[in-house]
């Protein structure tokens, strides 16, 4: 079998290696396998989205594992098919004659057969050679429950009916491997509805702008693995698109956008770094009015904003934008235009509170002074003071009449 040729035997030539050297390999700690019981992401859900990401975990995991005895790879060897394991980089070499040589992996299968003499040296390396054995064959076993705890029920199942009546303990990693590769490897057309509909995804209020470029990061690593490599064009627009709701978000695209006029100028990543430097100074107009939405539609950063302090200049036009906005909310809302009527501090009755009243003609239920027609044509006699008077005697001569 494929385990068959042990390259680290030991020929009586390395009699003479140092007793302390192997000694000290083997108090090291031989194995880096994580200590989770599953590899992350997990196959259990969107298993064919999360599959680069996955195999790229288990790659890179088990070409470290073991290391200290395995120098070449860790334990690939005893996940990649044949011709997977000869494609790495260093394993196929060129004879003298030009043939190709794939250099063989660790063997864990071929009995270890203690020395007969009483050589200590060679009685030494056999012991270290069987207990170097057993830290691997550990480890291989170690990372083959946590693969198959990464994998859905159907698939322990499937692979369960063809190891007979052993089940999974019969299942190799390389078996593992391959049955993966082929089920979850290649995309489908609802992956790419889901990888479009997740680039489109609004931003949520909690979400930080960096997280949100790293999902889209991943999505594009996923469509360039399916030979759908995306353009900077339709990356921008779908991360601008995911900001279009986000106040702070929306305001750095519009910087963004008056940077790059030119659409072929335009990058992700250029697009990214605008966000992530302009967003968080961004000031909300809604949030100091104590608006109900105001706080779903801004950022953590954004909040943090508000409590910037902001000079006579910055203040005066913030004011402005809110009282702009306050004008167009209640035309939105249909409520009414005129402020309140202030609180009656003097000697009128309620039901004179109830009324409006006019500097020329009193209490009534017409109109106010602003409204009243006779002194707003007549300005030499009237002024601002008494278009705007509340009672009769601010400014003193208002009429005192009230008209039921």
């Amino acid at each position: 079998g494929r385990h068959g040729s042990n390259p680290r035997s030991f020929p009586l030539c390395y009699q003479y290696i140092s007793i302390w050297l192997i000694n000290t390999l083997l108090t090291k700690n031989m194995s880096t396998l994580a200590t989770t019981n599953s590899f992350e992401p997990s196959l259990k859900s969107n298993a064919r989205l999360v599959y680069r990401q996955f195999r790229a975990n288990v790659i890179s995991e088990l070409s470290i594992s073991c290391s200290e005895i395995i120098d070449q790879y860790g334990l690939l060897f005893f996940l990649l098919s044949e011709l997977q394991w000869a494609a790495l980089p260093g394993i196929t070499t060129l004879d003298a004659a030009g043939n190709a040589e794939i250099a063989a992996g660790y063997d864990i299968i071929t009995p270890l057969v203690q020395p007969g003499n009483n050589n200590a040296v060679a009685l030494e390396i056999y012991k270290n050679q069987r207990d170097e054995r057993k830290i691997v064959k550990k480890a291989i076993n170690d990372v083959t429950k946590k693969f198959i705890n990464s994998l859905p029920p159907d698939d322990v199942s499937f692979l369960s009916d063809r190891g007979g009546m052993l089940g999974m303990m019969a299942v190799t990693l390389e078996q593992l491997f391959a049955h993966t590769e082929q089920k979850y490897a290649t995309l489908n057309s609802s992956d790419f509805d889901k990888i479009f509909d997740n680039l489109k995804k609004p931003k949520a209020s909690t979400q930080e702008y960096s997280d949100l470029a790293e999902v889209h990061r991943n999505l594009h690593l996923i469509l360039a693995g399916a030979n759908q490599v995306s353009t900077e064009y339709l990356k921008t627009q779908h991360f601008m698109h995911a900001l279009k709701e986000d106040p702070a978000g929306k305001y750095a695209t519009e910087i963004f956008i008056k940077n790059f006029p030119a659409i072929p100028d335009r990058t992700f990543d250029d697009l990214v770094d605008t966000v992530l430097i302009h967003a968080p100074t961004y000031v909300p107009t809604t949030a100091l009015l104590g608006y109900t939405n105001a706080m779903a539609t801004s950022s953590v950063s954004t909040v943090a904003a508000v409590t910037t302090k902001l000079d006579e200049a910055g203040l005066a036009a913030l004011i402005a934008a809110h009282q702009k906005e306050l004008a167009a909310m209640k035309r939105k809302n249909g409520t009414a235009s005129t402020p309140a009527a202030e609180k009656n501090r003097g000697s009128t009755t309620p039901k004179h509170a109830a009324m409006k009243y006019c500097h020329k003609h009193g209490f009534q239920h017409s109109h106010i002074g602003s409204d009243c027609l006779v002194m707003v044509n007549n300005p030499q006699q009237y002024n601002a003071t008494h278009l705007a008077a509340k009672d009769p005697t601010s400014p003193a001569g208002g009429n005192a009449a009230v008209k039921n």
